[in-house]
């Protein structure tokens, strides 16, 4: 385990300082939720560290605010939430427990944890996160399949192979050999419009580009093509 220390550095608020025989070098570290942290290799004292986080103070206080916009867009998990998956409810259960766990039943992500853990507690908020991500796997894994092939069937297409990815930037795609990918944050979505990014995707098989000529094809086996593309702006693949 890392030797650790939290220093209060001015204008730049807590930084933890983690001594480890793993680190290699100096680096400073922050991420959503986490803070921010200095990897502190052995030989190098504290102070030097607490130095070379002050000679990076511009590029801290730049990347705080960045992060601190990335937390801001991001869910807050609370008991009051209500939050659902495709199958599942979330359900936050604070009680007589001395670790994190997360279970699947009948409907249910109940993820569990001490009763004296404020429910601020980043790293309660990151397992929350990380047991809805494996929550919506095993869903997209179990459904998505099915799904587009259903889809293929009744439209006429054909692809060569899909692949459920946790991607941040886009909800599908295919390649130029009809190698389809989509997104495991579809099992947020609606029918309707996972459907629309289902058969966008297979459109592509015929179409590769987003020319009038696709757009034609996907409004002829997605109707009401206009109104879903506004909707489904609406979501996010990263916002919750």
């Amino acid at each position: 385990m890392p030797e650790e220390k939290i220093i209060l550095l001015e204008d730049i608020g807590d930084v933890l300082f983690k001594k480890s025989r793993r680190f290699k070098r100096l680096s400073v570290r922050m991420a959503p939720k986490k803070g921010i942290w200095v990897n502190v290799p052995y030989g190098i004292s504290y102070q030097d560290a607490i130095n070379f986080a002050r000679q990076n103070k511009a590029w801290i206080i730049n990347n705080k605010a960045k992060t601190k916009l990335k937390e801001n867009k991001q869910t807050f998990f609370t008991p009051e939430i209500q939050f659902k998956t495709r199958f599942h409810q979330l359900k936050l259960s604070p009680g007589e427990v001395s670790y994190y766990s997360a279970k699947l039943s009948n409907g249910i992500l109940e993820v569990k944890y001490p009763a004296n853990t404020e429910i601020q507690n980043s790293d309660l908020q990151i397992f929350i996160q990380n047991s809805i991500i494996e929550t919506l796997r095993r869903e997209a894994n179990h459904h998505l399949p099915i799904r587009i092939k259903e889809l293929a069937k009744l439209g006429g297409f054909s692809y060569k192979s899909l692949k459920i990815k946790n991607t941040k930037s886009r909800w599908g795609s295919c390649s130029h050999d009809n190698n389809i990918n989509l997104n495991l944050h579809l099992m947020r979505l609606p029918n309707e419009l996972c459907d629309m990014v289902i058969l966008h995707e297979l459109c592509h098989t015929k179409v590769k580009n987003h020319s009038k000529e696709f757009y034609q094809l996907l409004e002829i086996h997605c109707p009401e093509l206009n109104r879903k593309r506004k909707e489904i702006r609406k979501y996010s693949t990263t916002i919750y």
